[in-house]
């Protein structure tokens, strides 16, 4: 019962860390250029597990640090969502005048929450996230960037 207890209690505390977007954080709010907003909506959506009628709609986005570079972070908020309260998060990095996803086609996890750093790799911040599996179970990883893009540790 103790190693329970335990377990619970490290999954609630990695869970407060854990950030998500909320509902005011839209994509029309970001100010991004529409060259700019179409290159990210082509990167969701060759990484997103469905496809909405209205992108701006179903995404919730916001603008990041990612350490040494500015960054995007954007997460489903319904139909790329699970029953669990998991949904599908994509993360962009500037490049110059483009935005690139850290995630391979259909790689971008589905999660319910998520933070970066303190730990960067290669300039980039590491991503942490929390799945909800279950009432009582969670699960975690991380990711790395490897000079091209998000990998989970293995």
């Amino acid at each position: 019962m103790a190693v329970f207890a335990f377990a619970l209690a490290v999954s609630l505390s990695a869970l407060a860390q854990t950030d998500h977007l909320h509902h005011e954080e839209t994509l029309a709010k970001l100010g991004l250029p529409q060259a700019e907003l179409t290159q990210v909506i082509s990167g969701v959506e060759a990484a997103a597990f469905d496809s909405p009628d209205s992108w701006e709609k179903e995404l919730r986005a916001r603008r990041i640090s990612l350490g040494s570079a500015p960054g995007l972070v954007l997460q489903g908020s319904d139909l790329l969502c699970g029953g669990t309260g998991n949904c599908q998060v994509f993360v962009f990095r500037r490049v110059g005048k483009d935005w690139l996803s850290l995630f391979e086609a259909q790689q971008a996890p589905v999660v319910e929450g998520f933070s970066f750093g303190p730990g960067l790799t290669r300039g980039i911040k590491d991503l942490h996230v929390v799945s909800n599996n279950s009432a009582d179970k969670s699960t975690q990883a991380t990711y790395r960037f490897d000079g091209k893009l998000y990998r989970a540790l293995k």
